[in-house]
């Protein structure tokens, strides 16, 4: 059987989104990631973050042959993925103390905005914490022409794509009782952004 596919940004990412949560996730964290595609984020921290457990998910878990690199890691923190549409939340028990996704909102339709933080913040805990990585704009403005470039790309490339504006998605955080809380500025013109549930 062939190498399942491998993505080159979360190869070469990996290493510095790891750096930010290990300074956000507490020890005994459980932590569920949207849209892990072919899972080399979720073997790299699972194994570095060795007392988080790791919930993967994707929409189609055959697409990217999620589950076999799963199975095939063998941490017992990194759980069987699970089929998760977030227009459709399943409902999750227990909740998790942080959802996370690197590289989703800006190929996804804007419509999809909405439903995607409402299901983040009902399936956090209590002072849980909603973790995104990726471009942002910041009032209505990019933040590098090279970003510009990517999001016209985006918009040629998938339906109603894009990278998104900042003070959308925290508008939409702060309706569904989350508070930001940190914006981190990350290589090749990311940000790691954290939001916290329940804080004042």
């Amino acid at each position: 059987m062939s190498s399942p596919p491998s993505s080159k940004a979360a190869e070469a990412n990996k290493g510095v989104i790891l750096d930010r949560l290990q300074t956000v996730l507490k020890p005994g964290a459980r932590v569920l990631e949207i849209a892990s595609g072919s899972g080399q984020h979720a073997l790299h921290f699972a194994h570095h973050l060795e007392n988080v457990e790791w919930q993967s998910s994707d929409r189609d878990l055959n697409e990217y042959r999620l589950i076999d690199t799963i199975r095939s890691a063998d941490l017992k923190n990194l759980v069987a993925p699970i089929v998760l549409d977030i227009l459709h939340w399943p409902n999750l028990r227990p909740k998790f103390d942080a959802v996370f996704s690197a590289n989703c909102l800006h190929v996804m339709p804007e419509k999809n905005l909405k439903p995607y933080v409402e299901g983040a913040a009902k399936n956090l805990t209590q002072d849980g914490c909603l973790l995104l990585y990726g471009p942002f704009k910041y009032d209505g403005e990019f933040t590098t022409e090279s970003n510009a470039e990517f999001s016209k790309f985006l918009t040629e490339t998938y339906e109603d794509a894009g990278i998104r504006d900042f003070e959308t998605v925290d508008q939409l955080a702060k309706d569904n009782g989350l508070t930001f809380e940190s914006d981190t500025p990350m290589p090749a013109n990311n940000q790691f952004l954290v939001w916290r549930k329940g804080a004042t």
